[in-house]
């Protein structure tokens, strides 16, 4: 019976083609950095500010920034046909580890200087996941991008399951001497560059071939497209939630990096089972209700954590409640983000495909576009945490930053099921706002 199950769901794989299944191969290697380079790159830029966890919301602002301009970089050189898409993607995934190696090296006493580092990491995952889109786009048709969305988000969170487990608990929790701790950081980021150097050989050997791009920079756009700009904007916000000030709460709240990895890996065992399920089930139209779900699953969360995070009353024989806040958040965070993802990538790339049949323009505009947006909802979500950190205090801004967040993805569920409902139809000069 289990030999059939397995057999079925392996043949669920037949409805990619070989592009789509190389694709998906290197991005798997890929991912096994992935969880070092956001997740321990934020703890490490705590663990040598002091604690400070302005500086690293900073130090991911220049991260986001680098992403829009590493979006931009990889349009020009592939529009004007400098460089073959392969060798670009290669270059885009060495470029997101060597200057966080390179920091870890050297950047102890960097300061606010941190935000250059990120700037550089940024630029390279821009490279990085312009081709990764593009590519997307071109190898998977509406009928599969559910399930191929649950496919990439199952592959970011299982590694984003075992990294933290092996770096954060295995190795850094081995050892309470802070000179053990930094190597392990400079010498792991060693390794990070000898797995991506892997994923390189295996992106150069692929047939993936150059995309013709024309113009792709625009500032007016269909009443589609703005939606999504809306939709993407607001899922930007939470994902400043999800990458960078989860992080900051559990480091700050409940540990180490030692407790920081087994609660990745703890947890995400949940979002695993259930990204897979809702991307093998789902078809599109329910893509506005498992975002609904997700929203739903942050609020009960962050309402949690602002009831229970400032509280350290001793339960159960020694259990605090505020770890039971985190720990209830960070549960209710892993069974969102996959639904949150899957849903918005999946609607993000059928509105790119509609919108340039309607309007005529290269596929590229819109996903250059899309990550202006995206970003900019990064850099607003942080800027929500540093304002309430500012007016009031670090742990009020980590009680509340969430719940905000979480009722903005209201929003964001709207947004797809109007976006479903489109129908592709010419554009007029009506249509242009």
């Amino acid at each position: 019976m289990f030999s059939k199950f397995i057999k079925r769901e392996l043949d669920a794989f037949n409805v990619f083609g070989a592009d789509a299944k190389r694709l998906l191969t290197a991005n798997l290697i890929y991912a096994l950095a992935f969880p070092f380079i956001i997740i321990f790159g934020t703890a490490f830029v705590k663990r040598i500010t002091g604690g400070n966890n302005d500086l690293s919301v900073i130090y991911n602002w220049g991260f986001f920034a680098g992403l829009i301009i590493g979006y931009f970089i990889n349009g020009v050189l592939l529009k004007n046909k400098i460089i073959i898409i392969r060798h670009l993607f290669a270059i885009g995934i060495l470029l997101t580890v060597v200057p966080l190696s390179v920091l870890m090296f050297f950047g102890k006493n960097a300061g606010y200087y941190v935000v250059l580092y990120g700037l550089l990491v940024g630029i390279g995952n821009g490279i990085y996941w312009s081709c990764r889109n593009f590519l997307t786009l071109l190898v998977t048709e509406e009928n599969n991008r559910n399930f191929y969305s649950s496919v990439e988000q199952f592959i970011i969170i299982l590694c984003n399951a075992l990294i933290p487990l092996l770096f954060g608990t295995f190795i850094l929790g081995s050892s309470t001497d802070e000179d053990f701790k930094m190597n392990a950081y400079k010498y792991t980021s060693l390794i990070v560059i000898g797995t991506n150097l892997i994923a390189c050989w295996l992106v150069m050997k692929s047939n993936f071939n150059n995309p013709h791009i024309s113009k792709f920079v625009y500032f007016k756009f269909g009443k589609l497209w703005n939606t999504q700009r809306l939709l993407t904007f607001c899922v930007g916000m939470v994902e400043s939630g999800f990458m960078v000030l989860m992080t900051l709460l559990i480091l700050t709240v409940a540990g180490d990096e030692a407790i920081l990895g087994k609660i990745e890996f703890s947890t995400a065992l949940i979002s695993i089972i259930s990204i897979y399920v809702v991307g093998r089930i789902t078809k599109p139209h329910h893509r506005g209700k498992i975002m609904l779900a997700g929203a739903i699953s942050l609020i009960i969360g962050g309402v949690v954590l602002a009831f229970t995070v400032t509280n350290n009353t001793l339960i159960f024989g020694g259990i605090a409640i505020s770890f039971i806040g985190v720990m209830i958040m960070k549960i209710t965070q892993v069974i969102a983000d996959p639904m949150i993802h899957s849903a918005f990538r999946a609607t993000y790339l059928t509105s790119c495909e509609k919108a340039s049949l309607i309007e005529k323009r290269d596929s590229y505009s819109y996903i250059m576009d899309n990550e202006y947006f995206m970003n900019g909802g990064r850099i607003f979500g942080g800027g929500i945490f540093i304002f309430i950190t500012a007016s009031i205090s670090n742990i009020i801004a980590l009680q509340y930053t969430f719940i905000i967040l979480a009722l903005i993805q209201l929003i964001s569920a709207y947004l797809i099921e109007k976006l479903n409902k489109v129908e592709l139809k010419i554009i007029t000069a009506a249509d242009i706002i």
